[in-house]
């Protein structure tokens, strides 16, 4: 019968189409992972270096929120920043401006997984003009993190629940990566949460002449 030879054919290549699909965000998932890895295993290194320089704070900002919008709007989330301080178009930060877009994106990607449906994730940035540091949070209004878990989230491969599972960065390296950036600047990386309160990750960028 033709026609049920047809519909078959049509079948198998569907479900052709699905295993494909399957294979490719396997792969993905696994390089995201392996990538992860190594770059937690090039940070590790005493030698590490880092190009440091003064870098447009807003120009990062823009870099790191546009790539996310489109999934803020998926997700029905409203992404907002806000720059803190005086003259802000002219306000910058001592830091390796990749290894910026790298932890702030790792931190706006966790806020929108966790944000309700219509909440907002702000991005606000202040510039400690006195020693030219920079303080960055992000936050969402998504469950409280309990207090025993805030120094471990930043662990390699801690998770506080099964449902991160799934992606380079709910695999318990997305975190562990910020922290590692931030150890490499010399900064810092902190969470604050608590149940009716937003959930708030911070980046603290030292001023190049205020490195720890």
């Amino acid at each position: 019968n033709l026609n049920f030879m047809a519909r078959r054919s049509m079948a198998s290549a569907d479900e052709y189409r699905a295993v494909l699909e399957s294979a490719v965000e396997e792969y993905e998932r696994l390089s995201r992972l392996i990538e992860a890895m190594l770059f937690l295993a090039r940070a590790d290194d005493p030698q590490a270096a880092i190009e440091r320089r003064w870098v447009e704070l807003s120009r990062l900002l823009e870099c790191s929120c546009g790539y996310f919008e489109m999934l803020a709007e998926e997700k029905g989330v409203a992404l907002q920043v806000s720059q803190q301080g005086p003259e802000p178009a002219r306000q910058q930060v001592w830091a390796d401006g990749a290894l910026f877009v790298r932890a702030l994106g790792n931190l706006i990607s966790n806020a929108l997984r966790y944000a309700p449906r219509g909440s907002t994730v702000m991005v606000s940035t202040q510039r400690l003009e006195a020693d030219g540091s920079v303080l960055l949070e992000v936050s969402n209004e998504g469950p409280a993190i309990a207090p025993e878990h805030h120094e471990q989230l930043f662990e390699r491969s801690f998770r506080v629940d099964g449902s991160r599972a799934g992606s380079a960065l709910n695999s318990g390296l997305g975190l562990a990566i910020v922290k590692s950036i931030m150890d490499l600047h010399g900064g810092r990386v902190g969470v604050r949460s608590a149940p009716g309160e937003r959930t708030v990750f911070s980046l603290y960028y030292p001023g190049a002449q205020n490195r720890k």
